[in-house]
């Protein structure tokens, strides 16, 4: 009889132990699930969406040596970054895009390119 007692202690202290090891698990496991969330909405900001295209900027250039960048998140939020080029001059301009649109008049190949990322059509360009 003494012996199962003890044997009862021991299936206890065990039981016990489980647990506590079950509650330690739920507790990483929360912390796991905060950590992805942190992770996924840091993600949305992360450039996903993007395209290029070369473009002759004057009809008296060849070489398509102009060029349209367009960037966005998943939100359709980012820029795009436009390089004139003309004999020995280049100019770069900017245009931020806030959800797919922007404020400043766009050119017609901008345009072009910010509807190509906006569909979600990566690395469009000639």
């Amino acid at each position: 009889m003494i012996f199962q007692k003890k044997k009862n202690l021991d299936e206890a202290k065990n039981v016990l132990e489980l647990i506590e090891y079950v509650k330690k698990l739920e507790q990483k496991i929360v912390l796991l699930e905060n950590r992805i969330k942190e992770g996924e909405t840091k993600a949305l900001q992360n450039f996903s969406k993007f395209s290029i295209s070369r473009f002759n900027s004057f009809s008296d250039m060849g070489g398509d040596q102009s060029f349209t960048l367009t960037l966005l998140n998943e939100k359709n939020n980012g820029f795009i970054l436009t390089s004139l080029f003309r004999n020995d001059t280049s100019r770069v301009f900017t245009k931020p895009i806030i959800n797919g649109i922007s404020e400043y008049q766009l050119l017609e190949e901008e345009e072009k390119i910010l509807k190509e990322a906006t569909n979600d059509q990566k690395t469009k360009g000639k």
